[in-house]
Order: structure tokens, then C-alpha cells, then sequence
């Protein structure tokens, strides 16, 4: 009863329709040097925010004592197991605040913004743009600082500490990983097509962010299910704990607390398609003056 599949989440939205969607946009995005420092920008921008909601959540749930408890202990002081279940989301936070698979202290969002800073120099090395420039185009639209706040919320930043409001940021981290999985390596697939050399100068270029070295396609590279498939290790996790989260609430409830994970994971899926909508159309002013200015990079 407590077991999460992949299919029965895939069922939740149209997966077909979302892959589609970031595809046709990565292929607008990722042609033309302005489009994808633009793009990139954003997607780091918005990436950058569930490393904090995840830790949110292991938190929400850690300090949840008394929700989750161990049937079979009498003692009610050794039946909690809050922390237990915490543990696996935790797990992904860990990565973000400091990837496992490297010796340095690489946070994933300083592994983003190396990248971000090597496409930046790559691109714009022939025709270097202004600091003013730069800003206006990775300038955050509000639709996309609206996106970010949404994040928290899924992750139920000022939400009740109870059983609904966990299960429900539950789904929407598990939202979260699956569908990053896959766009991670169709953005991988899409900037190799139509920009081969830029990708392996990035891999070639270390770019220092916070005192430290960083190979600048370390994020997109760790990401993708071409390369270390850290999505995909979350989402594992993330399922082992929401069975284990299961595992210890009373059977009587389950369906209601599935109902709101199912919940929580649309929520995600809402979001996850009002990126991918929105960014490749605001503001165009900016990019079409920018272009004008250095002949497009």
C-alpha cells in the first residue's frame, strides 16, 4: 500500500505532453548564444531554489515527532521515527549543499553558477557585453520570482507541521525529481546538437566560484541521465522514504495522505510547465537590444 511507482506518478499528468513542452523550448532556447545565457540563467535561477526546499522537508519531517511511529514498539519513546524518515530526503539535501561526487565543497548552486559564468565567458568572448548588459538579461522576470516562491511553498515552508502537509510536499519533491531527471539530459542532448563546442570547452574550463575551482559542465553533466544521474538517485531516495513515511502512520489513513502526495506532485507538475512556458518570452525587449548592441555575440 505504501509503495510510490514511477507509473502510477507518470499517470498524474500527461508526461508525454511535459516532455514535448521542455523539448520545443530547449530547441528554441539553446540555437543562439543570448537565448542561452538567457535560459540558463533562468533555469539556474529557479533550480537553485530546491536544494533549500528539500532541506525544508527533511526538517518539517525530522521535527515531526509523534506522526510517525513504529507500530510494533510499545514504548512510545523509542517508537519515533521521524528523523528515520527524514533521513532520506536528507540524503538529496546533502548532495545539493555539497555533491558527493567530488573532494571540494561543491554546492550544486555554485556548480550552477560556474556553469552559468563559463557559458557566459565562452559566448561573449568575441564581443564581451557590459555589467549592465549582462544584468538586463539575466534580470529575474516576475513571473519567475513568483515561480521561486512557489517552490517553498511546495516544500511547505509556513505550512502545518501534520500529515497532510508533509505528504503533499512528499509529492512535490517527488515531482520535482522525476521530471528534473529527464530534462537535465534533453538539455544535455539539445546544447551537444546545436552547440558541440561550446559544450566541450566547458567541460575543459574550470571557473572559480566562492574560492573554489569548478569544471564548468559539472552541473548540467552530474544532472544528466547521461552522466551521474543524481535526479535519479533523488528520486530513489525520495521513494524509499515516502514507503518508510507510510510504513509508520496508521494504515487507516493511507489513502488520504496518498491523495495528498498525488496532490503535492501536481502541484509540482503545475510549476514545472509554467517554467517551461514562460521562459524563453520575457523580456524580449531586453535580448532584441542586447543583440543589437553586440551583433548577437
Amino acid at each position: 500500500m505504501g509503495n510510490i511507482t514511477v507509473s502510477e506518478l507518470k499517470a498524474l499528468c500527461d508526461f508525454g505532453l511535459h516532455e514535448a513542452l521542455v523539448k520545443d523550448t530547449l530547441t528554441d532556447a539553446l540555437q543562439a548564444p543570448l537565448t542561452r545565457i538567457r535560459f540558463l540563467g533562468r533555469y539556474a535561477s529557479w533550480n537553485g531554489f530546491f536544494g533549500s526546499g528539500v532541506a525544508s522537508l527533511a526538517g518539517k519531517i525530522g521535527r515531526s515527532r509523534g506522526l510517525f511511529n513504529d507500530a510494533t514498539q510499545p514504548v512510545a519513546a523509542l517508537a519515533d521515527r521521524s528523523v528515520f524518515v527524514a533521513s532520506f530526503f536528507f540524503d538529496a539535501a546533502r548532495d545539493e549543499f555539497d555533491d558527493r561526487d567530488t573532494v571540494h565543497r561543491d554546492t550544486h548552486r555554485c556548480l550552477a553558477q560556474s556553469m552559468l559564468k563559463g557559458v557566459i565567458d565562452v559566448e561573449t568572448a568575441a564581443n564581451p557585453l557590459q555589467h549592465a548588459d549582462l544584468n538586463a538579461l539575466l534580470h529575474e522576470p516576475e513571473w519567475l520570482t513568483l515561480l521561486n516562491a512557489r517552490v517553498a511553498e511546495g516544500y511547505g515552508v509556513g505550512t502545518a507541521d501534520d500529515l497532510p502537509a508533509i505528504f503533499s510536499c512528499i509529492g512535490y519533491h517527488l515531482g520535482s525529481e522525476l521530471l528534473a531527471d529527464r530534462e537535465f539530459s534533453i538539455i544535455d542532448e539539445t546544447l551537444c546538437f546545436y552547440a558541440p563546442t561550446l559544450v566541450q570547452t566547458l567541460k575543459n574550463t574550470r571557473v572559480n566560484i566562492a574560492g573554489q575551482d569548478h569544471v564548468a559542465y559539472q552541473w548540467l553533466a552530474i544532472h544528466s541521465g547521461h552522466g551521474g544521474g543524481a535526479e535519479a538517485d533523488h528520486f530513489d531516495w525520495a521513494t524509499q522514504g515516502a514507503r518508510l513515511a507510510f510504513r509508520n502512520v496508521p494504515t487507516a489513513m493511507h489513502d488520504v495522505l496518498r491523495a495528498q502526495l498525488h496532490q503535492g506532485f501536481k502541484r509540482f507538475a503545475e510549476d514545472h510547465r509554467t517554467f517551461f512556458e514562460r521562459v524563453n518570452h520575457d523580456p524580449l525587449m531586453n535580448l532584441t537590444e542586447i543583440g543589437a548592441k553586440h551583433g548577437e555575440c
